[in-house]
């Protein structure tokens, strides 16, 4: 009687023992929403971990917002570390830059200078670049801490002010004030939109980086080898699953996409602060979130690739990277194709993208081409197709990246850093050292990996202690007209000699109305996307047999918590955008536009 007794006793101590083990090697389970280069660092880092993830993305391709660039230029492991590691795991072999191009040029009137040409044929345009230069880094200098860049009522002052009207009292001479408005509009936004605080964090961020380090290399192909590089590694990808909700409770959390739900134990939120806004949180986030979300500037960024069957520029100027122009031209790249032939990169930023929102593609390309053909008349001839990748009109993203305007920092600084409950938050525009790039949102993509871990394990974040002083005096009050439609559409506004007026708090100025013009002509038909094989999706009661194998039950949860399996065929993963490129250094534009 007694022996029975026992060995019911160890029975059950088995029993309790095996449950427990079961349940500690139970995976944790995550949902990444979005599928840019910060989605997939996040998802791929936590599947290392041993974590079942899901990524969710919108769109039919995962990638981001790649540029248009076949051969990225890229920084070095100074310029940017987390990207060369990357290349490093992933054996991707970048091509070393030729010296001539690791630093800008300038297109002034048709007119190609290297900064030695500048110094020596127009000396009163280098020297007030050299003292525009000089005059930022004074002010990035006062910034002991880029991580806490309003850490005095000194510094908190220059958030409420515009680049704009700070390059107004350095009175500029046209020329120079046209090339540093283009080189600003480019990396950020348009000068009178943009935080004097902000630009001079970012130079303070980047100010023992040479140009140099920044233009070290090429990668071909682009940023979207690298995305390649991580689906190859990720097991489960979901696109065209546009997600509309997201549930949080004590046990986890349900993703809605349409009338499937998705459940795990946290999400990482890897989209744009406007795609965000569609997104119904439960609970909701509070009103400074929320206001973040509705006033954060973006920089405003359009890019179009002209192809030509041969080089149309004197090849003796040796062209290439990143060439500023003052006329008709913007911000361009001159690349080899890598299928004979030449390309130029150019991009449209600022006001100038503004204003040509209500253009079409056709349109817009010939009114680019035209001025190309002004300096170069073999321009037309040699012309055989275009690219575009219009970020201004993303109804996802309202721009293409963050570029803090006057006030902004004061109000949302680091404020997407902390997570809100199960959910973390990655993505260019959450990082502190490098936003608008794609350093920033591989840096981002670890972080929320490694935030959803702690969480895990019982961590608890408090807020982040950057809270500014209150600024002792009214800030200069923003402004800045867009002026006339075709002078100001590529080349940049003119200098103004206003005296600067004073305002006790500016607000961001919302995107201006686009200018009066001519009816467009309807766009040229775009190439139809390929079709993309999507994995099976959770349906609320039944599950469809997909025609290669039958989709497999799902434990207790939906999709987020199980795994793919090991070896999933490349059809059924999502395509990768087409090499392509958003200028791949922490000040320039290309992947993310400045990558």
């Amino acid at each position: 009687m007694l022996s029975g007794w026992l060995r019911a006793c160890a029975l059950v101590m088995v029993g309790l023992v095996s449950a427990s083990a079961l349940a500690v090697d139970k995976p944790h389970t995550a949902i990444v929403v979005g599928g840019g280069l910060a989605g997939l660092t996040a998802a791929y880092e936590l599947q290392n971990k041993g974590w079942q993830v899901t990524l969710l993305e919108a769109k039919p391709t995962v990638g981001g917002r790649s540029g248009l660039a076949g051969s990225e230029w890229i920084g070095n492991a100074k310029a940017q570390p987390v990207l060369n590691q990357y290349l490093d795991r992933f054996k991707l072999k970048p091509v070393p830059a030729p010296e001539f191009v690791r630093t800008p040029g300038y297109l002034i009137e048709g007119e190609y200078f290297s900064a030695a040409d500048l110094a020596t044929k127009q000396p009163a345009t280098a020297d007030a670049i050299k003292r525009y230069e000089a005059a930022l880094d004074d002010i990035a200098r006062s910034i002991t801490d880029p991580e806490n860049p309003a850490a005095n009522s000194t510094l908190f002052a220059l958030d409420q002010i515009n680049v704009s009207n700070w390059l107004d009292r350095l009175t500029l001479p046209p020329t120079a004030r046209q090339l540093i408005n283009q080189q600003i509009r480019t990396r950020y936004d348009e000068p009178s939109r943009l935080s004097l605080l902000y630009l001079a964090q970012q130079s303070r961020v980047n100010r023992n980086v040479d140009d140099r380090d920044r233009r070290a290399a090429r990668l071909p192909g682009g940023s979207a080898v690298l995305a390649e590089e991580f689906v190859k590694q990720l097991k489960v990808i979901k696109t065209n699953s546009p997600v509309s909700a997201i549930n949080q409770d004590k046990d986890g959390v349900t993703v809605k996409v349409g009338s499937v739900g998705y459940e795990a134990e946290y999400v990482v939120l890897a989209v744009p602060l406007r795609a965000l806004s569609k997104i119904q949180l439960t609970p909701a986030l509070d009103a400074q979130h929320q206001g973040a979300i509705k006033s954060t500037n973006y920089g405003w960024h359009d890019q179009i690739m002209l192809k030509f069957k041969t080089p149309v520029w004197d090849s003796k100027a040796r062209m290439s990277g990143e060439i500023y122009s003052n006329t008709g031209l913007g911000m361009l790249w001159i690349e080899p194709a890598l299928k004979g032939g030449a390309n130029a990169v150019i991009n449209l930023a600022g006001d100038n993208a503004r204003i040509m929102q209500a253009f079409g593609d056709k349109q817009l390309v010939d009114q680019v081409l035209i001025r190309l053909h002004a300096f170069y008349p073999q321009a037309r001839g040699a012309f055989t197709g275009y690219e575009i990748r219009r970020s201004s009109v993303d109804p996802s993203t309202g721009g293409a990246y963050l570029a803090f305007g006057p006030g902004q920092i004061s109000k949302y600084w680091r404020l997407w850093e902390k997570p809100l409950q199960r959910i973390t938050f990655a993505g260019e525009h959450t990082d502190t050292l490098y936003p608008g790039t794609l350093e920033g949102a591989l840096r981002t993509g670890q972080r929320a990996a490694g935030q959803v871990q702690d969480l895990a394990a019982g961590k608890s974040f408090e807020p982040v202690k950057v809270a500014p002083p209150k600024a002792p005096e009214p800030a200069a009050k923003e402004s800045g007209g867009i002026g006339g439609f075709f002078s100001n559409m590529f080349g940049g506004s003119k200098p103004e000699s206003k005296p600067v007026e004073k305002a006790p708090e500016p607000a961001p100025a919302p995107a201006p109305a686009p200018a009066p013009v001519p009816a467009p002509p309807a766009p040229v038909a775009e190439p139809a996307k390929p079709a993309v094989v999507e994995p099976a999706k959770k349906a609320p009661a039944k599950k469809e047999a997909t025609k290669k194998e039958p989709a497999k039950k799902a434990p207790a949860k939906p999709a987020a918590s199980h795994k793919a399996p090991a070896k999933t065929d490349a059809a059924k993963k999502a395509p990768v955008k087409p090499a392509t490129d958003k200028a791949a250094t922490p000040a320039a534009p290309a992947a993310d536009s400045k990558n």
